[in-house]
Parts: structure tokens; C-alpha cells; sequence
């Protein structure tokens, strides 16, 4: 390895004399440390190139690969690395038994066909991705390179982001006597569609904690708090079955069932998210009062009318409040009939009307999400989730009057919730290709055993061979340097 270095060294050393000596003349010492960021990326190229070289000299060596494999040619392939793009030779070979052609050299590296981006690097991409424009994310990852915005985009559309959960053993599992969980959605501009596209968010805690407190820190101007074993979930989620099958299966692997009393599943009160009763045991279904006081606050023209609504809605009296309301309407559409006598514009008292009966129909349908503050008073934390839209979706995705595609917004929901679980980028690139992998294997040894079985196979005594002793032959001539451990 020493001598692969010196060689490299001697070879580019040109580039730190000349920082050198740009500095000894006078110039600022950036010259130098340029000088010392040029010749390590070259470095680092070559440093890779020689590797690959003598693991192919290995491979072309190896009397185990002579007797199963013919070398056919050498073939120059590039990778974009941290240091840049790196070239290199290796060779293919024949399939002795099967005629077809491999790189070797390629299959111990872990590089699949076509692959042209080292996967720490796709990882960079794809972290940086997540944050910023898919443009913005190709210029920063590799010096001196830009990697294109349509590359960036396919890297992350290309692996399944949801988290893969797993059930924890019952000694750690958390042990709380209430779960919340928060669903609403963010609405998304896509792409040739009128309208937008909802893609729905769920955020699943068990308490808040205080961060910050205004009376102790003078800096702080507001209270800060967290979400404790907070996990999020996010995507299109078309089939609201789906969403609450992966939100059920995640409380059933992660909680403790004997211990937990209730889960409040809490929302605007959308069909879809009401629907989360029938799948989460123990659960009730919460208003969020912020989606309440919006409604509320559709009678500001009328500050009396207002007053009544909230209390008789603080008093959960649902007799009062239809009364109100009705008391609204009749008011509202005897302005419209005076209106019309005078030829007036009727037009922005219809649009109140309009909001009024809506209103009116939401607060009964959603009655019974009202009446939870006055049951579990003692155990409601109050909702967030609009936070939640904000911070994990809308950021990316809808401020600044951004378009996407359909794929683009539920891979792109999916992998900032993935991010926000404490998700590794890079190990889930690494596991998705391992998987890949691990099938294509399956399906290239099970095509050896339908020809092989295919054929009249006969042993060194002329008795024919069982297809399960065939198979066990080809397992283990799979399992070898050159394919890997099947299992």
C-alpha cells in the first residue's frame, strides 16, 4: 500500500510545490491549503484505481476462477466518489457452464450493472435532497462536479423510504398509559393536475416535554417544547387502510398493550382520520382545537353571536350551540331578503351564509370529538400537528410555489419522515441494494437448477443424481467469492 502511495505522490507531487510556492512569494496561505485539497481528491482517484487493479490481478490469478470462468476482455468503467470521478480497468469473463459474461472484480466491489455513483455518495445526494432542490443538491457533494438535478431525483425515488419496524422485546417496550396521535395533511402542487395533492402526515408521541421557559431564560420569547418517542409517518397514503395498518403495527410492535390505557387519535375530523378508531385499539377520536377555533372564528362580523358560540361550546352544550348557529343563519338570510328589496349585492352575504351552515354541520358531525376535551381534560396535551405539516412537508414541498409529480411527492414525504426518525440514508441505500442483490442470486441459482434438472444428470457410477444433491452442488458453488452468500 506504501508504494501504490509513493507512486501516486511522485507522480502529482508537482501540485503542493507549486502551492508551496506561490506561498514563499507571497501569497495567502489558501494557495497552499487549494494545493493540499487538489492533490488529496487526485490522490484518492488514483489510490481507488490502484486498488481495483490488484484485486482484479487476484481474481485473473485465482485457480478457482480459471477452472469456472474464461477471461474474455478488459473494460474501463468510472465512479463518482467523495474525491471525484475515478477510472478503471477490470476484466470480464465467461460463464463456462452458463456462457454468460460477468466482471468479477465488479461483484466483490458490490458495484451493480450500470452503477456509476459510489453509494455514500448517493447517500450525500440524497441527504442534501432532502432539504434543498434536487439542483442545489448535485453541486454540493462532490468538488468541482456537478451532478445532474434528473440523477439526484432518481436516486430518491428510486429506494422505498418507510422505515422498517421491528417488534421490540417486551422488556423494552415503552410503557405509557397514553398514546397521541396526530394525522393531518399538507396540500401540494403537482405537476400538469389542477388542484393539489394531499399527502397526509401522522405523528405518533406519548407527552410533551418544556425545552425552554420565557421566566427563566429572558432570551426566550415563547416556550419550546419536544415530542417524547415521537415517530412519523408520511406519504400519499391513497388507501386510508394502509396508513393506519403501518400506524397500528408500529404501536403494536413498540407499546406495551397491557400497559396502555388510551390512544387519542387527533385531527381535523376528516373521514380518513376518524377511520383510525377502527383500527387502533383503545383509541378515541380528539378535535383539534385549532381546527375548531377556525370555524368558530367564522362569525368575527358578529363579536355577540361569537361569545354565545364559544361558551356554549366550552360548556360542550350542543343543544345551545345548533341554537346559535341557527340564530345566525335566520339573521343572515333575512339581510339577503332586505338586500334584494334594495337591489343590493348579495354576493359577500351568500359566501357568509355559506360558511355559517357549514359551520353549523361541522361542529354536530363533529360533536363527539368536542365532548373528549370534557372527558380526558386530565390527559390531553393539546395538538400540534399543524407544526408538524409545516416543519416535515410544507418546508419542502409546497412553500415557494414548488411543483412536483405524484411519485416525486409521496417519495419525498416518505423520506423526510424517514430523516426524522433518526432513519440512516446510507445504510438504507446499502440495504436495498443487498436485497436486490440477494434475489437476483436466488433467481440465477434457481435457473441452474431447472437446466440442470432439465438434463439426464448421471454421477461417476451412472446412477442418476437426485435434483435436491444438484441443488445442494449449486448452492455451495454459489456461495464462493464470486456470488456470495445466498442466505
Amino acid at each position: 500500500m506504501y508504494s501504490i502511495i509513493q507512486k501516486i505522490y511522485e507522480k502529482n507531487n508537482k501540485i503542493l510545490k507549486e502551492g508551496l510556492k506561490e506561498v514563499l512569494n507571497g501569497a495567502d496561505i489558501s494557495s497552499l491549503t487549494g494545493a493540499i485539497k487538489d492533490f488529496t481528491d487526485i490522490l484518492g482517484k488514483e489510490l481507488f484505481s490502484e486498488i481495483v487493479l490488484q484485486i482484479e490481478n487476484l481474481v485473473f490469478d485465482d485457480n478457482k476462477r480459471k477452472n469456472q470462468y474464461e477471461a474474455v476482455r478488459f473494460a474501463e468503467k468510472s465512479l463518482i466518489t467523495k474525491n471525484g470521478k475515478a477510472k478503471f480497468e477490470r476484466r470480464y469473463y465467461k460463464d463456462r457452464e452458463t456462457g454468460e459474461n460477468v466482471c468479477l472484480t465488479d461483484k466483490i466491489l458490490g458495484l451493480e450493472a450500470g452503477e456509476r455513483i459510489d453509494k455514500r455518495v448517493k447517500a450525500e445526494l440524497v441527504k442534501n435532497a432532502n432539504d434543498q432542490s434536487y439542483s442545489k443538491s448535485g453541486k454540493l457533494v462532490v468538488p468541482d462536479m456537478k451532478i445532474s438535478s434528473t440523477t439526484v431525483m432518481n436516486n430518491v425515488r428510486k429506494n422505498e423510504w418507510k422505515m422498517q419496524i421491528e417488534e421490540l422485546p417486551a422488556e423494552r417496550k415503552i410503557k405509557s398509559r397514553n398514546v397521541f396521535i396526530q394525522v393531518d395533511e399538507d396540500h401540494v402542487k403537482q405537476r400538469n393536475k389542477k388542484g393539489c395533492t394531499i399527502s397526509k402526515i401522522v405523528t405518533i408521541y406519548t407527552k410533551k416535554r418544556t425545552l425552554t421557559r420565557p421566566e427563566k431564560i429572558p432570551e426566550v420569547k415563547q416556550i419550546r417544547r419536544e415530542l417524547v418517542d415521537k415517530f412519523t409517518f408520511s406519504g400519499l397514503y391513497k388507501d386510508t387502510q394502509e396508513m393506519w395498518e403501518d400506524v397500528a403495527y408500529y404501536i403494536d410492535c413498540t407499546y406495551d398493550k397491557e400497559y396502555l390505557e388510551t390512544a387519542f387519535i387527533m385531527g381535523d375530523g376528516a373521514p380518513y382520520i376518524k377511520a383510525g378508531t377502527e383500527w387502533i385499539a383503545k383509541s378515541v377520536f380528539v378535535l383539534d382545537t385549532f381546527h375548531l377555533e377556525k370555524y368558530i372564528n367564522n362569525l368575527n362580523y358578529d363579536e355577540c353571536l361569537k361569545r354565545k358560540l364559544q361558551e356554549a361550546i366550552d360548556q360542550f352544550d350542543p343543544i345551545s350551540t345548533e341554537n346559535i348557529l341557527d340564530e345566525a343563519i335566520r339573521k343572515i338570510e333575512q339581510e339577503i331578503e332586505e338586500d334584494k328589496q334594495l337591489r343590493r349585492n348579495t354576493r359577500q352575504l351568500k359566501n357568509r351564509l355559506k360558511k355559517i351552515i357549514d359551520t353549523k354541520r361541522y361542529l354536530i358531525n363533529q360533536w363527539s370529538g368536542i365532548e373528549a376535551h370534557e372527558q380526558y381534560a386530565d390527559k390531553l396535551t393539546g395538538c400540534c400537528q399543524e407544526g408538524q405539516v409545516h416543519h416535515t412537508l410544507s418546508e419542502r414541498l409546497s412553500t415557494d410555489a414548488k411543483v412536483w409529480s405524484e411519485n416525486g411527492i409521496d417519495e419525498m414525504s416518505q423520506l423526510r419522515a424517514f430523516t426524522q426518525n433518526g432513519g440512516n440514508v446510507y445504510q438504507k441505500i446499502i440495504d436495498i441494494s443487498t436485497q436486490e442483490k440477494r434475489e437476483k442470486k436466488i433467481e440465477e441459482l434457481e435457473k441452474r437448477i431447472r437446466k440442470k434438472a432439465n438434463k439426464n444428470i448421471f454421477g461417476t457410477e451412472g446412477a442418476k443424481i437426485p435434483i435436491s444433491k444438484a441443488r445442494d452442488e449449486l448452492y455451495y458453488q454459489l456461495k464462493d467469492i464470486w456470488y456470495g452468500n445466498v442466505v
